[in-house]
């Protein structure tokens, strides 16, 4: 019996802690998104094509932690992150860069984006998570919405 109780606490705050830990991965990679997002707006106004970093999602990956996000959502945001890789290994080939393929891989880039902040949107419906989002300071020209609130 006693055994049975210590397994049961045991699960119950492993449950927990995995869910806190979705909460703050989802958060990081909306802020990440919101990022990315902000550096193409700065890259198609000054039409200086730069690589868009993917060290967020990497260390995810690398941690284990994707396995925490429903599938679907895994799906989106490794499209998106795949999306930024293929951006940054056309600029880094070595071959000239043409501008309209750049301009219209960015385009790809942001509709992607787009479709992962979505689809976060539909997964978290935490009311908590929503009012920290809500109550951060970040100011943006062009906000993303997240579960109705800017970011």
């Amino acid at each position: 019996g006693s055994i049975y109780l210590e397994l049961w606490g045991f699960k119950r705050s492993q449950l927990k802690e995995d869910k806190e830990n979705t909460k703050r991965i989802m958060m990081f990679i909306a802020d990440d998104l919101q990022k990315r997002l902000d550096f193409i707006e700065e890259i198609h106004e000054y039409k200086d094509f730069k690589p868009l970093f993917t060290d967020m999602w990497d260390a995810i990956i690398l941690a284990g932690k994707h396995a925490l996000l429903p599938f679907e959502l895994f799906q989106s945001l490794q499209r998106t992150y795949s999306w930024m890789k293929y951006y940054n290994s056309e600029l880094d080939s070595g071959k000239p860069a043409d501008e309209k393929l750049l301009v219209d891989l960015l385009d790809d880039v942001r509709k992607s984006i787009y479709s992962s902040l979505t689809k976060l949107n539909a997964n978290n419906s935490n009311k908590d998570y929503a009012d920290n989002i809500q109550k951060s300071n970040i100011r943006r020209s062009n906000p993303v919405h997240f579960n109705g609130f800017p970011l």
